[in-house]
């Protein structure tokens, strides 16, 4: 298929690329937004700070988090090649944070799953989103399968279709299931303001109007005197020996020292707006992405926000990837995929230690099974779960032997009178 092969970048010279190619949009650096800027997913990730953060937090959140495949029965692990070594040196984190990538980009994420003479999936390689191009559902052979038509691009400019037997395809948030959304698309105007934003901060710095202060006199100065007098200032007045000095002006001299004005100050604090937008598209609190000067309606502790990020915002993007493979890479009907979140949620150790001992003591959790929680050796004789000495049931016949008689029936029975 050539999908290895370096691809062709869209240029005038080639004749194989259409005027009308999307990578024609992004060679440019995407659509125009109102404020100016043109945005697109390549140029919002390599410009701006915050969404360049905003990916790269979630990217390597859920590619760092373990994913095992499972039986349904009992939910014994089991191991897929695939999920293990994706192939061609890539680590099960550099793939699945470059699925995370492009669905946080461009809101759709493709996998090409390279298949053994036998049919076997033996290799798992992400393409770029530009590359690809969904088409439509026809029904598969089976009345509860359908089938996902694409066209790939390939180095020489043409498109192969192919379909999910070859190609994993897992959208984001979509109106028709066949094309997510881009997240970046979505958000383009508020990115545009901020580009605008500090495209204007770089100007202002680069132009050097921040002055710390005005000398003024009553009289014309050449500019010698001018110099003299500035270089005069600087000496008796600049440095840290000189801090909460007293300043003794002559001629008619005058220091002003410059302050914000409203209107730098606007401009900064729409800069932080625009920071705080871009969280919330991506669902991120606001401190995660450097903006600690607000509450958070998060939650009153770190453990709480991060179950709260975890709940509204992680979750759907795993279970998104979760359901894709094991619907198309494990073998459907008996195994499923899921990520390891316990990680994320862990509190404090004397937390996890009541937890531990609460589920030990009631018989719900193995001592093995809370070593192996926290990364311990199992112990010989450790797996299995203790019963409680209070924990009696109720039944009058317990394994076929009768309950004890109780108190009353007792003094009854050894009483002289007894008949």
């Amino acid at each position: 298929m050539g999908l290895f092969r370096p691809e062709t970048r869209a240029s005038f010279e080639n004749p194989s690329i259409s005027l009308s190619d999307a990578s024609l949009i992004q060679m440019f650096g995407g659509e125009p937004t109102t404020a100016g800027p043109h945005v697109s997913e390549t140029s919002a990730i390599g410009t701006m700070v915050a969404v360049y953060r905003a990916i790269a937090l979630l990217s390597g959140l859920v590619a760092g988090l373990p994913l095992k495949a499972y039986r349904y029965n009992g939910k014994s692990e089991v191991i897929v090649r695939p999920l293990e070594n994706p192939g061609y040196g890539r680590t099960p984190f550099e793939l699945w944070e470059t699925v995370m990538v492009h669905l946080l980009g461009w809101g759709n994420a493709y996998v090409h799953k390279e298949r053994n003479s036998f049919g076997a999936i033996e290799n798992l390689i992400p393409i770029n989103p530009a590359r690809v191009r969904p088409r439509a559902f026809k029904p598969g052979d089976l009345a509860d399968q359908a089938v996902k038509v694409f066209e790939v691009k390939q180095p020489d400019g043409t498109y192969v279709p192919m379909t999910n037997y070859e190609l994993m395809h897992v959208p984001g948030l979509s109106y028709d299931g066949l094309t997510g959304l881009s997240p970046i698309g979505v958000a383009r105007q508020a990115i545009g303001t901020q580009m605008a934003a500090d495209d204007l901060a770089s100007r202002q710095y680069s132009n050097g109007n921040m002055l710390g202060g005005v000398l003024t006199t009553d009289k014309a100065l050449t500019q010698p005197q001018a110099d003299a007098i500035k270089a005069r200032w600087r000496e008796k007045m600049q440095g840290a020996k000189h801090a909460h000095d007293i300043a003794v002006l002559d001629a008619g001299a005058k220091f002003q020292e410059t302050t914000l004005s409203p209107e730098a100050a606007q401009f900064l604090q729409t800069r932080r707006w625009q920071t705080i937008e871009i969280a919330r598209v991506f669902g991120i609190p606001p401190h995660l992405l450097g903006d600690v000067e607000r509450t958070t309606s998060w939650g009153t502790g770190i453990e709480q926000q991060n179950i709260a990020f975890v709940a509204y915002t992680l979750r759907p993007w795993l279970t998104r990837i979760e359901q894709r493979i094991s619907f198309e890479i494990v073998t459907p009907r008996t195994q499923f995929a899921e990520f390891e979140i316990n990680g994320l949620l862990r509190g404090s150790a004397a937390e996890r230690a009541a937890f531990y001992s609460q589920g030990i003591q009631w018989g719900w959790m193995t001592r093995n099974e809370a070593r192996i929680k926290e990364n311990f050796i199992p112990l010989d004789g450790l797996d299995e779960p203790l019963t409680p000495l209070n924990m009696v049931a109720g039944a009058d016949d317990v394994e076929g032997e009768m309950a004890p008689a109780s108190a009353a029936d007792q003094l009854q029975s050894t009483s002289p009178n007894a008949g």
